[in-house]
């Protein structure tokens, strides 16, 4: 009897799509990241297309995704990603209180610069993978951790915004964004008193008196872009 082959297990450890518009910083961390003992397969794509058209084939549990990533919005292509499940880690440049915000508004786990070493790179990078947020030191403070999932903030104990609970917090980047009282309501999925309620207490504890100086107050803080 001729014996059979010996049946292949898939390999054991995470995938990683990485996404940067400069090949060299591709090449570069593709090579570092398939040393690392747990990462199975590496992929990388320079233009945002690319990557949506590799995604659905390598099946990725993790894409490491260039802010700064051009044609396309970086943001718009990692959003695109996480809709199929994959979980989102964003390299930049240098802390920008903006990047952070939109990384956790559209669902990213990670935001890490790319001044880090690689051991904290590839360390965020199983953090992400296993479910878990990964933010670098000078972006974890513009982050809250609430049960309905990260936030984004400004409360340093300098801030004036260190004085909001998340909620009223969440309740201030909707009407910063412009969003009614009532649209805010349907967004949170709360009664409209109950918005209207936060939107007093946060303007007494701010000492602002209208959604003007909300606004300015939320963009000069980083709350919102200008």
């Amino acid at each position: 009897m001729v014996p059979r082959p010996p049946i292949c297990e898939p390999a054991a450890g995470l995938r990683l799509l990485i996404v940067d518009d400069h090949a060299l910083v591709c090449a570069g961390l593709a090579m570092m990241f398939r040393t690392v003992a747990d990462v199975a397969e590496v992929a990388v794509a320079t233009r945002p297309a690319a990557a949506l058209r590799t995604a659905p084939l390598f099946r990725p549990d993790v894409a490491l995704v260039d802010v700064t990533l051009p044609p396309a919005d970086a943001f718009e292509t990692a959003h695109r990603l996480s809709r199929s499940r994959i979980r989102i880690l964003f390299m930049d440049d240098a802390v920008h209180a903006v990047h952070v915000r939109m990384a956790v508004r559209m669902g990213a786990l990670g935001y890490w610069t790319k001044h880090a070493a690689f051991d904290q790179l590839a360390e965020a990078v199983r953090r992400v993978a296993a479910g878990e947020p990964s933010f670098c030191a000078e972006a974890a403070p513009l982050v809250t951790r609430t049960p309905a999932g990260l936030k984004f903030h400004m409360a340093a104990e300098v801030s004036p915004l260190a004085r909001l609970t998340p909620r009223e917090l969440e309740v201030l980047g909707h009407l910063a964004d412009g969003l009614t009282v009532k649209r805010c309501a349907l967004r949170m999925d709360l009664a409209e008193s109950t918005v209207d309620n936060h939107k007093s207490r946060l303007m007494r504890k701010l000492n602002v008196h209208n959604v003007a100086q909300l606004v300015r107050l939320a963009g000069r803080e980083g709350l919102v872009e200008m």
